[in-house]
């Protein structure tokens, strides 16, 4: 076989992994994106666009599930058979719980409500509860701050230990600065827990690169955000449809390939707390065909 035969086939083989690797990628959205939609609406939209997964962070008027009637007791197994009957699954669920509160009384009722979301993910055969760290309670003492959150993690981790379920630490408030949220995730008893990668939430504050985000953070990448908007509104976060802002989509994909990430993305459209933003039906589509561009 001549060189530039062997280098032809080459060419070819190399394209077709990066095309079978990218057709594997899991696609699932953040009901953030559709609080006027009930359940019944939320599966059959993530049937529609081809979504695998949904990400609970509210349902309706009710941000925090454990209020709402679709995971009651009455109601909890026929919303998960809805969900299970049309192959979607429920990746995460997503407290408002944050891990800093130093009042003793607050941080009993954050860490309570993580194990109680952790015990209603069980019941959902759902992998991952979200939590925030969230801010540094002492703002001279950043270590002192970071041994809070380190803490906090560590009592949610061990109540979820055997369950199925990891909590998984958002890259948000404070805790956005790869080095520091290695140094909390190092702190933790090992496969015990894992982050929850959010580019646009970690540069906005830091600058830093998805090359140096991944760098620092791989071992603990377990699930992956994407959103996209602009760096240069420093007043507010001003969000645009996939691809038409300043995030680097296909530089943070890039780098998630290079780890051979297989586990979801999920488009978080943030239309509840920016009603302004587009309805999600069009941002879906969107994200799907720019994701597996």
């Amino acid at each position: 076989m001549n060189l530039n035969r062997r280098l032809f086939l080459a060419t070819v083989l190399s394209g077709f992994v990066q095309m079978s690797f990218k057709k594997g990628r899991k696609l699932c959205f953040s009901t953030l994106g559709c609080p006027d939609w009930t359940w019944e609406e939320i599966i059959n939209n993530a049937e529609k666009y081809g979504y695998k997964g949904i990400e609970i962070r509210g349902i309706g008027a009710e941000i925090d599930i454990l209020k709402s009637p679709v995971f009651s007791k009455a109601m909890l197994k026929e919303s998960k058979r809805r969900a299970e009957d049309s192959g979607i699954e429920i990746v995460n669920i997503n407290p408002s719980s944050k891990l800093h509160e130093t009042d003793v009384q607050k941080r009993k009722a954050n860490i309570d409500e993580v194990k109680n979301y952790v015990d209603l993910a069980v019941e959902l055969d759902c992998p991952f509860v979200r939590v925030f760290p969230d801010k540094f309670a002492f703002k001279n003492d950043k270590q002192k701050s970071l041994n809070l959150i380190s803490e906090g993690l560590q009592e949610v981790n061990e109540y979820a230990n055997g369950s199925g379920v990891k909590v998984l630490l958002d890259c948000h408030g404070d805790l956005v600065l790869s080095n520091d949220i290695k140094q909390v995730m190092n702190e933790q008893p090992a496969n015990s827990s894992g982050i929850i990668w959010d580019y646009f939430n970690m540069h906005y504050q830091t600058e830093e690169s998805a090359a140096t985000m991944v760098k620092a953070l791989k071992p603990y990448i377990e699930f992956v955000q994407i959103k996209d908007g602009s760096f240069t509104n420093r007043t507010t976060h001003e969000y645009f449809l996939p691809g038409q802002g300043q995030v680097p989509i296909d530089k943070v994909l890039k780098e998630l390939d290079k780890i051979k990430y297989k586990g979801f993305i999920s488009l978080e459209w943030e239309k509840r707390w920016h009603p302004e933003l587009p309805n999600l039906e069009k941002a879906l589509p969107v994200f799907s065909k720019v994701v597996n561009a």
